[in-house]
């Protein structure tokens, strides 16, 4: 027999224990933030680029099943597919986690608000970003295509152009020291 629907990928251990110390930082529970060791500069598993590489492989493993899952119960047009190549657009990979991390919590709400919030903003406005950033590419259809902005990209970051940049930077942040003119009485 075919399920209706499947249920939402459960986050891996290792995110769901940095999801458990962040709760705990915000109970701000004394006794509470004791037992729980060093809280500083603790990891946000919905920005991994700053996560741990254990941490980060978990959210990258979880994100592909949270895609696939979100293909699956959610895609029904080819353009709203996730495309298999979303590691390789930066603008989706950043995405995939806030998106996956408010899925989860909206699941674990006691109430349905959160899940409404998120079947109604963040998921359509995700979708809609992703579709108007991959424009008419291949990768739409399972055929990746390389970054098409990838030259304008390195005549932004050429030498020449920072250092124009940083010279109209600086010019602008430097104070004018106005001319002394001379009277005439």
């Amino acid at each position: 027999m075919t399920r209706i629907l499947t249920t939402f990928p459960t986050p891996p251990g290792s995110v769901l224990k940095a999801l458990e110390l962040l709760q705990v930082v915000r109970r701000n529970d004394p006794d509470e933030m004791a037992a729980a060791g060093d809280l500083t500069d603790l990891p946000r598993p919905w920005e991994p680029a700053r996560c741990p590489h254990d941490l980060r492989e978990a959210v990258w493993e979880w994100c592909d099943r949270v895609a696939a899952w979100l293909n699956h119960e959610f895609a029904w047009r080819p353009t709203q597919l996730i495309p298999p190549c979303w590691p390789q657009h930066p603008h989706i990979a950043r995405e995939l986690p806030v998106l996956a991390m408010l899925r989860w919590t909206a699941e674990e709400a006691t109430t349905p608000d959160l899940l409404e919030e998120w079947h109604r903003y963040a998921f359509p406005m995700f979708c809609d970003r992703m579709v108007n950033r991959l424009g008419e590419s291949g990768c739409r259809t399972g055929k990746h295509i390389d970054w098409p902005a990838e030259g304008r990209y390195a005549a932004y970051t050429s030498t020449d152009a920072t250092a124009q940049r940083q010279r109209v930077i600086y010019a602008d942040t430097r104070p004018v020291t106005p001319l002394h003119t001379t009277r005439q009485a």
